[in-house]
């Protein structure tokens, strides 16, 4: 199960070692060790693998012909 984590105070948490992570990163974990650091507040669900981990900014087309304006 993929989390991320949230908050880290120490290099071992619950018995699992983060001694590599830090605050914010993703980390691939089994579902029990996942659910242990979810259930104490030490991480959230990340995105599925296959998502990208920001979202895609659509761009404006500039160079679609504009409507003139009216002269009044």
């Amino acid at each position: 199960m993929r989390i991320r984590l949230t908050r880290k105070f120490a290099d071992l948490m619950d018995g699992i070692d983060l001694s590599r992570r830090k605050a914010g990163d993703i980390v691939e974990l089994s579902e029990r060790d996942a659910a242990i650091l979810l259930a104490e507040g030490w991480a959230e669900a990340a995105p599925p693998a296959h998502l990208p981990r920001t979202p895609q900014r659509r761009i404006a087309n500039d160079s679609a012909p504009r409507a003139k304006r009216k002269k009044r």
